[in-house]
C-alpha cells in the first residue's frame, strides 16, 4: 500500500489558502475588476499581469506543487485532459490556418509543441499511441465532414476513456471513483444536449463515452427519443436527483454535475490513506481558478452580480 502521510500533510497545510465561499462572495460584491484584483492580491495571487497570466501563473504553481507530492501515475490521470484539449486546439489551429498561441495549454503529459507539430505535419506516430489514434481520427473526421462539433465530442469521448483507463491502472479506489463520476456526468450532459437538439442516434453514440457506471446504449436510445424519455431513464439511476435540474436547463444541470463532483471531493477531507486529498486539492484549485476567471470577465463586462453568482460553482472549502 502506498504511503500518503507526507502528501496529505502538505495538502492540509495548503488547504487553508483555498478561497472560501465567503471569499467568493467578497469577489462577487467587489466594485469592478480592480477591486477583485486587490482582494486576490491579499489572498496571495500574483496580479501584476493581465487576467490570463494571473491564472496561468496560478495553474503553473499548482502543477509544480502536485509534482512535488504525487506519484507519476496519479499525475498522469490529473493531467491527461490537458493533452486532449491540446489535440483539439492543435487540430483547430491547423484546420483554420491560425497559430495555436492562446489555445494550447501547458502542463499536460506530452509537450504541447510536440502535439501541434505532429498534427501539423501529420506525423501522428510521434505521439503516444492512444493520443496519436485520437489525433489522426479526429483530423480525418474533420477534413471529411467539416463538422467541428463532431470532431470535438469525439476527442472529449476519447479523453474520458483514457483518463478512466489510466485511473484503473493505478488501482486507486478514489481515483477510479472520481473518473467514473466524470464519465457519467459528461455522458449525461451530452445526452441532455443531444435530446434538446434532436440529434440522431449515430451522433449520440459517437459522442458518448464507454465506461462509467451507466448503460451507455440505453442512455443514447433515450436521448434520441427526447427529453421526457431521458428524464425517465435517469430517474432509475443514482443520478435521479439531477432530473429536476435537467428540466430547468442544460446550464443548471451542468452546474449540478459540477457540484456533484465537488461533493465527492468533500469526502476527501476525512481520508488520509489514499490519493483522495491530492485529487481533491487539484480539483479544488481548478474550480477556484475557473471561478476567478468567470468573475473577472463578468466584472470587466459589467454583468450583474446575481447573474454571475448563478454561474459560479460550489467550492471545496
Amino acid at each position: 500500500m502506498k504511503e500518503y502521510t507526507y502528501s496529505v500533510a502538505r495538502i492540509r497545510a495548503k488547504e487553508v489558502s483555498l478561497l472560501s465561499e465567503s471569499d467568493i462572495e467578497q469577489l462577487l460584491s467587489a466594485q469592478g475588476s480592480e477591486q477583485v484584483l486587490a482582494l486576490l492580491r491579499d489572498k496571495g495571487y500574483d496580479t501584476n499581469g493581465d487576467d490570463i497570466s494571473l491564472i496561468d501563473t496560478a495553474e503553473d504553481m499548482t502543477r509544480q506543487f502536485l509534482c512535488e507530492i504525487a506519484d507519476e501515475d496519479i499525475l498522469k490521470v490529473l493531467h491527461l485532459p490537458i493533452d486532449y484539449h491540446n489535440v483539439k486546439a492543435a487540430i483547430k489551429a491547423v484546420y483554420t490556418g491560425i497559430t495555436p498561441d492562446g489555445l494550447i495549454l501547458n502542463g499536460g503529459t506530452v509537450d504541447n509543441e510536440l502535439i501541434y507539430t505532429s498534427i501539423k505535419s501529420r506525423e501522428y506516430s510521434r505521439l503516444e499511441p492512444s493520443l496519436a489514434k485520437t489525433a489522426e481520427e479526429a483530423m480525418t473526421l474533420l477534413l471529411r465532414t467539416q463538422d467541428g462539433q463532431l470532431c470535438d465530442v469525439m476527442i472529449d469521448r476519447d479523453m474520458l476513456s483514457a483518463c478512466e483507463e489510466a485511473a484503473m491502472e493505478t488501482q486507486d479506489s478514489f481515483l477510479i471513483q472520481y473518473r467514473k463520476l466524470c464519465t457519467d456526468t459528461a455522458n449525461l450532459k451530452t445526452a441532455l444536449r443531444c435530446a434538446i437538439t434532436d440529434k440522431q442516434i449515430s451522433f449520440i453514440r459517437e459522442a458518448l463515452s464507454d465506461g462509467g457506471t451507466l448503460n451507455v446504449d440505453a442512455l443514447g436510445e433515450m436521448a434520441e427519443r427526447g427529453t421526457d424519455a431521458l428524464y425517465e431513464y435517469v430517474l432509475q439511476t443514482s443520478y435521479a436527483d439531477g432530473v429536476e435540474y435537467m428540466k430547468k436547463s442544460a446550464a443548471e444541470f451542468e452546474k449540478w454535475c459540477d457540484d456533484r463532483i465537488m461533493a465527492l471531493m468533500d469526502e476527501a477531507k476525512f481520508d488520509s490513506s489514499s490519493s483522495a486529498p491530492i485529487v481533491a486539492y487539484s480539483y479544488a484549485k481548478s474550480a477556484e481558478h475557473s471561478a476567478i476567471k468567470l468573475i473577472l470577465s463578468a466584472k470587466r463586462n459589467g454583468l450583474d452580480e446575481n447573474l454571475i453568482r448563478e454561474r459560479v460553482r460550489r467550492l471545496y472549502v
